[in-house]
């Protein structure tokens, strides 16, 4: 046997997984997601100097919920803000 017998598909609703992270339900006009993208690009929004090295700040919050993290990391972190 090799990987590709054990090959699966999952298709993910980003409705359905912002709705369970934020315990809230969004609804975007369309192309706004990409519109957002772009602009995170063009400005370098999401990178570590900017918001902080995600994958080691995730290990230090207390609880692993969205209004948790949102209070932890603005508590924490103001000047990224």
């Amino acid at each position: 046997m090799n990987a590709d017998d054990y090959k699966i598909e999952i298709k993910l609703n980003l409705g359905e997984i912002l709705k369970d992270v934020t315990e809230n339900e969004y609804s975007f006009p369309k192309y706004t997601t990409q519109i957002i993208n772009l602009a995170n690009q063009n400005v370098q929004g999401t990178r570590p100097k900017v918001v902080g090295q995600m994958s080691e700040l995730i290990h230090e919050i207390p609880e692993k919920t969205f209004k948790t993290w949102m209070s932890w990391y603005l508590e924490n972190y103001p000047e990224k803000n």
